[in-house]
């Protein structure tokens, strides 16, 4: 999944989770938006490209009333925009570094691209130790703090921190998404901003240089040398050191001690034309060359992880969707046990079962098993899927029968798991209203009947269920995980 998808996945994940009433987007809508994206991809589909396609179409639908989720889901920092302003400050910058006194004398020990030298290979060895650090102790991540805060403003950008959305579940959707998006996103910012960095600091080099050969060209710069502690030798051999890399990249050689002790302490200089080529040789090659391959190696990184962008695959969110891509329609059969189910109480347990099992539900409704027939012959025959035993809480609960009868399902086949045993409490709620006492007893006169059989019954109203928790309990005694 690009970097892309995974953005307008998180967004998705942020309204579907703060949309706990299902006004922004319904549990049918959701489940047919699953439906959509598995027929478009066709039976070769992979578990990412359905999340994203999935994605892509539940913000297709939501956008036909809140058109700031598209600008939502697309805005992003123009990196490419950000490295040219960056780029041209960074040259400016440089130009700025290489001023030269009216003298125009360049002292060898001390030139205007000394400090550029050094704060580079500083910066290499703190890049070199944050490295070991890292391999040292792998666990505690080290902070990079000059990108860290490039990174998060990037993402702050990105997130659409300031988009103005009306106050609601949508309001808490998107101020969620900013906050998961910049958490996600920040690895791969923060390379692009080491990307930034490097580029930049290759870039002031590169100006530096620039302004010297310009100015060169129209005045005349002179190379001495002054110090109160070193002599020609001295000089000689640290300059050798040092201009070792520019002597390499050019092919010039560095001066000995002889022709040192000529231009200075107290000599009149000579043309710094060899010297600028010199100190540019070697920023070019201490300076601009690393830079430059550090930063392709952090676009690389970046540009690698944009392509196949690390989603949080153990997070509850999606640990639901790949089961229900994996399972894609849900077979259940409800057996109810000597009772007419209303339509509404029908209604209801599909409803919570689509909220449940977050995917399409072929729901067979058996006819109503009738009171002291045969348990075995009432169990019918063997079928795939879950099986729901329904009951009436107005019945009181019978061993011989009712439990008998959720045994008789279970038995249906050689395996087979004990039904999901439901108990409608719609009829009785009605009759006892305010009486609480005399539904508590009753429910637990159903628990203590299939205690015998290691069942828990699960009570609902399902003329006017609560959906969320009936899922919930449904959830759980289908073996799915809704946390």
């Amino acid at each position: 999944m690009n970097e892309a998808s995974a953005r307008a996945v998180v967004l998705v994940q942020a309204i579907e989770s703060a949309d706990a009433a299902r006004g922004l987007l319904g549990d049918t809508e959701r489940v047919e938006a699953g439906e959509a994206a598995a027929r478009e991809l066709g039976k070769s589909a992979t578990l990412d490209a359905w999340i994203a396609r999935r994605a892509a179409l539940v913000l297709a639908k939501l956008n036909r009333g809140n058109p700031v989720l598209d600008a939502l889901a697309h805005a992003r920092l123009n990196w490419g925009v950000a490295a040219t302003v960056s780029i041209i400050a960074a040259f400016v910058a440089g130009v700025g570094a290489a001023r030269i006194g009216p003298s125009q004398r360049i002292n060898l020990l001390a030139p205007p691209l000394a400090a550029l030298l050094l704060w580079n290979l500083a910066v290499y060895v703190l890049l070199a130790w944050v490295r070991a650090r890292s391999w040292i102790r792998p666990l505690r991540r080290p902070p990079h703090r000059l990108r860290t805060r490039i990174a998060t403003l990037a993402a702050a950008v990105a997130g659409g921190w300031r988009r103005k959305v009306p106050a609601g579940p949508l309001a808490e959707a998107c101020a969620s998404f900013a906050v998961q998006w910049t958490r996600l996103a920040l690895p791969i910012a923060e390379r692009r901003a080491a990307c930034l960095l490097h580029v930049g600091a290759a870039t002031v080099a590169a100006g530096a240089i620039a302004a010297l050969y310009v100015r060169g060209l129209a005045l005349e710069y002179l190379a001495v040398w002054q110090s109160t502690f070193l002599d020609a030798p001295q000089v000689a051999a640290l300059l050798h050191a040092v201009l070792a890399p520019g002597a390499f990249v050019t092919g010039l050689a560095v001066p000995g001690a002889t022709e040192l002790a000529r231009i200075g302490p107290q000599g009149a200089g000579e043309n710094a034309a060899r010297w600028i080529h010199l100190y540019a040789g070697t920023l070019l090659a201490v300076v601009i060359a690393p830079r430059l391959v550090l930063a392709a190696l952090a676009w690389i990184g970046a540009s690698r992880a944009a392509r196949r962008f690390p989603l949080p695959a153990d997070a509850p969110y999606f640990r639901r969707l790949a089961r229900a891509f994996r399972s894609g329609t849900s077979h259940v059969r409800v057996a109810p046990y000597s009772f007419d189910v209303p339509s509404r109480s029908r209604t209801g347990l599909e409803a919570a079962l689509t909220r449940a099992l977050e995917t399409p539900i072929d729901c067979t409704w058996e006819e109503p098993a009738g009171y002291g027939d045969d348990p075995q012959r009432e169990a019918g025959a063997d079928a795939p899927g879950d099986t729901i035993a329904l009951f009436n809480l107005s019945a009181t609960p019978e061993i011989e029968n009712h439990v008998a009868f959720a045994a008789a399902l279970a038995g249906r086949g050689d395996g087979a798991a004990a039904p999901v045993v439901v108990v409608d409490t719609s009829e009785f709620a009605v009759r006892f209203r305010g009486d609480a006492k005399r539904v508590a007893e009753r429910e637990a006169a159903w628990r203590s009947a299939f205690e015998s059989v290691a069942i828990a019954p699960i009570f609902v109203r399902l003329a006017a269920p609560d959906l969320d928790a009936a899922a919930t309990s449904l959830a759980a005694a289908l073996g799915h995980d809704r946390s």
